[in-house]
Order: structure tokens, then C-alpha cells, then sequence
């Protein structure tokens, strides 16, 4: 069931639903506004305006109410009657009678009786007015013959009207009536303007129900997938709650504006096609509008569920960032006042053995002494009253207790200071205890906490360190005895005239592949034993100069067979270093096999031995003949090699056991690279 529920398709088919029933809604809004729209231009006023009844409509009553302007207009204007009567033949379908003074104006003749008798009459006469059909009770033509009125207008329209009402006679009126036959076409009009309104409401509201229920699904299963619970985010979540309320708020009030213009557009054109063709586009407008509205709601959901919402809030994350500075603020007035209560409780002699225990703390204690003293002299100088007395005694206690938190304040930080003071230096035993109460005591857990975790991960380090190192010296160890003996059968295959000839190549690569994994192993075993402390150090004073020239003439023949050109440059005279000459002896060659093994036929390899700030410092540079794409503090550790594709042979420990040699003798090994130069440097303080 989950499955179906949390379906891609559901939800796709429930996002479709919203948008149809938002269509369905604006295209029966639309139709019906236009209905209304032609009706009103027909008939000049809306067909229906949710009366009750037709009886008491708008449209019913608006013929009465015209008629009745017209009347009184053409009575006291003179108007012709084919015009009058033109005009109420336009505006009126009951009859009607007239009189003022010899003026009558009339489509039949009426009596105030019969009148009375008819379904929808209205009966005007001078000091009154009655019928059962709705007139606009303050209507300018009702001024003119009755005074009820008079205080709902100005002094001069009174007054003018009141003018008018002295020349009526006996016998004026203005009497309108109208049979069922003759508002048989009103009401059918009203009855019809009432079934579309209805029939549009009523669809408006059941399309609705169904958008509601669609989005409440997608509201309950947005960021939901059926094969887990995790709430599964999109990109637009990523988006401020801020700016996705501006968009949806910018989206209505957009959409609405431009809902608006067109109807505006609409009805000043008064035109029917033009109004079908805008409902149709402001239809689509709001399809759209609501599909955006619909996803940015949804991005909120899925922040709500995820609890993200108030990290991709400004406003709440600013809310409860004062709510907890307000709360940290509460906690320390409160650990003020209990600090100062226990501080009091103590006694003086602990408040004056923090106050001298140091130069911060004296001069603190000093400047609030001089303070106390110029506020007393300033005091005596202008006169003391008893209210200043009080608060001057209420300041002096505030003083102590502010020298009292202060002072302990300082010996915290100080203390927790000099407690990193000795993590840096390596003192990983060491504790904070005593500490005062509040963030100070937290800082003091947290730092022995991070000792007690730095100590328990030096000692793994160093634990794994030696592990492996043991564990290499081991497997290398175990290596030697069958290594010995494939090398010496493939040497005794080798001095043999194997059959068939091929035999004889196959013992040489054997032998030479033993040659190679006898000297991986035995660089194994070097590297293992330095880096371990197992390997013994024998230092003396040797001469820089010398070492070098010793190890390029060991090496004379290899650099002239790669094709290379070698710059030495050396003082003539000694330079002592103290070290072990076996374990230099073996630095030099490797990197010496390395400038022939890796440096480009045809340049130059340079050597340098050079006194620097009473330091000896042995260079070697070359071009490489590869792109050299690795990092140079990494060249240095084991197996690892500059030439990635290993195309060459070399077992990656070379530099490796140069590095630790040189670091165990007491000098320092570094490597620099600069495009294709390939430079490396040894350090050794020279020796007086």
C-alpha cells in the first residue's frame, strides 16, 4: 500500500488533478461572468444579484426606479413625450401615469386603485410615498416631492427641492405598475441569471474539494519514496523560506493584478469574443501561477519534515539566535549572583589572596580602590545626604562583589591558558581541576577530555606505527631464505646449456627478477629498521666534500652510459658534518640512481656542496624525463614513486630510506620541485 501511495505516478496524477480543477474552476467562473456581462449590457444592470426573490431583485426594482427618473424629469423639464415615452419603453414593461399641474404623461390610464391591486406597483405623490416594489430611499427624486429627506442632503439642494414641492397641486402624482404577464420575461431572466450563478458555484465548490484532497495528499507525501523513510529534498529546497514566501506572495498578487487589468481591458472593450479569448488566457494564467504556487508550498513541506525549515530561514534562525543569547545572558546573572553570594560566604581572606596573586588582579583591585576614594572625596567635598550615604554603601558592596567575580574570572582564563600552553607542548597528562563554576568548568572538562583523546591517539599511532614496521621487518626476514636459494639455482641454471634454447633466457629473467625482489626486500628491511629506532646509528665527523666526490666516482660510469652531463661544485676546502658515513654512503648512491634512472639523456645533473648559516647543505638537481604531476612533501613516503605508470623499474623506497637515514643522523631532507626540476636538498649543522 505504501508503495502505490508514495508512487511517482500518484503523485504526478494528484499534482494533475490541482491543476485540471483550478482550469475547470476559472473556465466556469469565466463563463459565467461573461453570461452575466452580455445580460447586463442587455438589460442595463446585473440580472441578479443573490436576492431571495424576484420580487425583491435588483433587476425588478431598477425598471421602477427609471421610470420613475424619467417621469420626474420630463414633468418638470417639459421633455417631449414620443422622446419620454421612447425611453420608458427602453427602460420600463409595466405601465404607467403621470401628472403635474396640466402635464400628463401615461401608456394607459391608471387610479391609485388600481394601482394598489397590480403585483408590483409604486404610488409617488406630494408628502408621500409607498408601493411594494424596493425604491432607493434617497434618491434625488424623491426630494422633490416629500420632505423626509431634507436632512440627508445639502442647504442648496433642499432648498431648490423644496422649491419644486411648492408648485405641486392636488391630484400630482407619479403612479407605475407592472402585471405578472409583464415581468413574466424579468423573472425568467432573474430565474435563469440565478440557475447559472448557482450551477457555477456549485462546481467551483466541488472541484475545489477534489484540488483539496489531491493537495493534501501531495502535501502528506512529498518527499517521500516508497523504499525508504528519509525525506528525499530537491533543488528548489535549497532556496531561503523568505524568498519562496515573496514568490508565492508575488505570484498572487501578480497573478491577481494581471486578472484584473484583463477584465478591466474586457469590459471597456465590451466585446464578447474578446472576453471569451482573455478568460481562456487568464485562465492558463492561473493554471500556471498555481502550479508554481503549488511546488513552492511543497518545497516548504519538504524543509518541515526534513528539519530544515528554520536553518533556511533568516527571520527564525535570527529569532532563535536572540532567544538563546537571551538565554545565555538569564544563565549568567544567575551564576553572577550565586558566584557572588558563595564569594561573600568565604570570607575576605580568599577575596585578598586572589587580589595580590598577581600583577592583572592587583591592578584591577587598584582601579576600583581609586575609584571608592575619588567618588568619597567628591562626596565630603559637596556634602553627604542620607540617600547618597545609602548609595554609596550599596556601591561599595557592589565593588566587592565585582572584584570577587572578576578575580576568579581571571584565574579561570588564566588557568585554561596555561593548561593549552601545555597540550601544545606535549604534556598530554596534564589536568584542570578546581575550576570556578559556569563555562570555565565546561572549558575544563572539554580540555582534559581532548588531552585524554589525544594521548589515547598518540599512543594507537605509535602502536600501529610499530606494528607494521615490525611486521615488515618480519615478512622481509622470512623473504631472504627461499630468496637465497631461488637465486642460486637460477645461477647455477644460468652457467648450464639449457635445451631447447629459450630455457637458457627464462633462468636469466628469473635470476634478474630474483635480483630485483632481493633488493626490495632488503630496502624493506633498511626503511622498517630506521623508522622503527631498531637500526643503529653510528656518527662521526665526516667531510661533505668528500662523501660527494666518493659517491659520484662509484657512480662515474652509470652517468656516463645515460647520456649525462655533470656539474659539480664544491669548496676545496673541508666541510664537517656529523653523521653516519655507511648510512650517507647509501643516501648519495640512491640519489645519485635516481638522477641517472630519471633525468632526461643529454642534460645536465648538478652537484653542490655549500656552507650556509653554519650549515652544510648537499644539492642535487636534474631535468626529469617525465612530467613530474605529484606532490613533493609525498615523493618522500613509501612506495610511493614519481613515474605513476611504474614504467620503470624502482620499488618506490629509495627516497624513502635517503629521508630516514638523513632524519636519523640529524640532518634534514628536502625536495623542491619547479616544472620539470627535480631538486633535492640535505642539511647538516657543520661542526666546529
Amino acid at each position: 500500500m505504501k508503495k502505490v501511495m508514495r508512487s511517482p505516478i500518484l503523485k504526478g496524477i494528484a499534482f494533475v488533478v490541482c491543476l485540471v480543477c483550478v482550469a475547470v474552476a476559472g473556465l466556469t467562473a469565466g463563463s459565467a461572468a461573461q453570461w452575466f456581462y452580455e445580460q447586463s449590457e442587455e438589460y442595463g444592470g446585473s440580472v441578479y444579484l443573490l436576492e431571495s426573490s424576484f420580487e425583491s431583485s435588483g433587476m425588478l426594482s431598477r425598471g421602477f426606479n427609471s421610470a420613475l427618473t424619467i417621469l420626474d424629469n420630463s414633468l418638470r423639464n417639459g421633455r417631449d413625450q414620443n422622446e419620454t415615452a421612447q425611453l420608458l419603453k427602453d427602460n420600463f414593461y409595466g405601465d404607467y401615469y403621470a401628472r403635474l399641474g396640466g402635464t400628463v404623461l401615461k401608456n394607459v390610464d391608471l387610479t391609485e386603485t388600481r394601482t394598489e391591486s397590480s403585483p408590483y406597483y409604486l404610488i409617488i405623490k406630494p408628502g408621500e410615498w409607498y408601493g411594494n416594489v424596493e425604491v432607493w430611499d434617497y434618491t434625488y427624486v424623491l426630494l422633490g416631492w416629500t420632505d423626509k429627506y431634507d436632512d440627508y442632503w445639502d442647504e442648496q439642494t433642499v432648498a431648490e427641492k423644496a422649491a419644486d414641492r411648492t408648485q405641486l397641486q392636488a391630484g400630482d402624482c407619479i403612479l407605475l405598475r407592472m402585471t405578472e404577464e409583464q415581468a413574466a420575461a424579468l423573472r425568467t431572466r432573474w430565474e435563469q441569471g440565478r440557475d447559472v450563478f448557482s450551477g457555477a458555484v456549485a462546481k467551483c465548490i466541488a472541484v475545489f474539494f477534489v484540488a483539496l484532497v489531491a493537495l493534501i495528499y501531495l502535501l502528506f507525501v512529498t518527499g517521500r519514496r516508497a523504499e525508504d523513510e528519509q525525506v528525499h529534498l530537491v533543488l528548489l529546497d535549497r532556496m531561503f523560506v523568505e524568498l519562496n514566501l515573496l514568490l508565492i506572495g508575488g505570484t498572487a498578487i501578480g497573478t491577481a493584478a494581471l486578472v484584473f487589468v484583463g477584465l478591466d481591458m474586457v469590459f471597456s472593450s465590451s466585446n464578447s469574443g474578446a472576453m471569451t479569448v482573455m478568460t481562456k488566457l487568464l485562465t492558463a494564467l492561473l493554471v500556471c501561477a498555481f502550479a508554481l504556487v503549488i511546488e513552492l508550498i511543497l518545497s516548504l513541506v519538504r524543509n518541515m519534515k526534513n528539519r530544515t525549515f528554520v536553518e533556511r530561514s533568516f527571520v527564525l534562525r535570527a529569532i532563535r539566535w536572540c532567544w538563546r543569547t537571551v538565554k545565555r545572558i538569564f544563565r549568567w546573572a544567575i551564576n553572577l549572583c550565586r558566584n557572588v553570594w558563595h564569594g561573600v560566604g568565604r570570607g575576605k581572606d580568599g577575596l585578598w589572596h586572589k587580589a595580590f596573586q598577581n600583577y592583572k588582579t592587583r591592578k584591577l583591585l587598584m582601579l576600583f580602590l581609586v575609584y571608592s576614594i575619588v567618588l568619597a572625596f567628591l562626596a565630603w567635598l559637596f556634602g553627604i545626604s542620607p540617600i547618597f550615604s545609602l548609595c554609596f554603601l550599596l556601591g561599595i558592596v557592589w565593588v566587592y562583589a565585582a572584584i570577587w567575580f572578576l578575580i576568579k574570572r581571571i584565574d579561570g582564563f588564566e588557568r585554561v591558558v596555561e593548561a593549552l600552553r601545555r597540550l601544545r607542548g606535549g604534556d598530554l597528562s596534564y589536568k584542570l581541576t578546581d575550576m570556578p563554576e559556569g563555562v570555565f568548568a565546561s572549558m575544563a572538562d572539554d580540555i582534559n577530555s581532548l588531552g585524554d583523546g589525544m594521548q589515547l591517539a598518540l599512543q594507537n599511532e605509535v602502536r600501529a606505527e610499530r606494528m607494521k614496521s615490525e611486521l615488515i621487518t618480519n615478512v622481509s626476514h622470512d623473504l631472504k631464505t627461499p630468496l637465497t636459494s631461488i637465486l642460486n639455482y637460477s645461477d647455477l641454471l644460468c652457467q648450464e646449456h639449457l635445451t631447447p634454447e629459450e630455457a637458457n633466457d627464462y633462468a636469466k629473467i628469473i635470476h634478474q627478477k630474483g635480483m630485483r625482489l632481493k633488493n626490495l626486500t632488503s630496502d624493506l628491511f633498511d626503511i622498517s629498521k630506521v623508522q622503527s629506532g631498531a637500526e643503529q646509528i653510528f656518527c662521526e665527523r665526516l667531510d661533505a666534500c668528500t662523501l660527494v666526490r666518493q659517491a659520484l666516482g662509484e657512480q662515474d660510469q652509470s652517468i656516463d652510459d645515460g647520456k649525462l652531463a655533470l656539474k659539480v661544485d664544491m669548496p676545496e676546502h673541508e666541510v664537517p658534518i656529523w653523521a653516519d658515513g655507511n648510512k650517507m654512503s647509501r643516501v648519495m648512491e640512491n640519489l645519485i640512481g635516481n638522477c641517472i634512472k630519471y633525468a632526461m639523456p643529454g642534460t645536465r645533473v648538478f652537484v653542490s656542496v655549500t656552507e650556509q648559516e653554519n650549515n652544510a647543505v648537499i644539492e642535487l638537481k636534474n631535468i626529469a624525463n617525465y612530467a613530474m604531476d605529484f606532490d613533493a612533501s609525498e615523493i618522500t613516503e613509501r612506495f610511493v614513486r614519481g613515474d605513476a605508470a611504474r614504467s620503470t623499474e624502482g620499488s618506490g623506497l629509495g627516497l624513502a630510506i635517503a629521508k630516514s637515514y638523513v632524519e636519523a643522523c640529524g640532518g634534514t631532507f628536502a625536495v623542491l620541485v619547479d616544472g620539470d626540476l627535480f631538486k633535492v636538498q640535505i642539511t647538516f649543522a657543520i661542526q666546529q
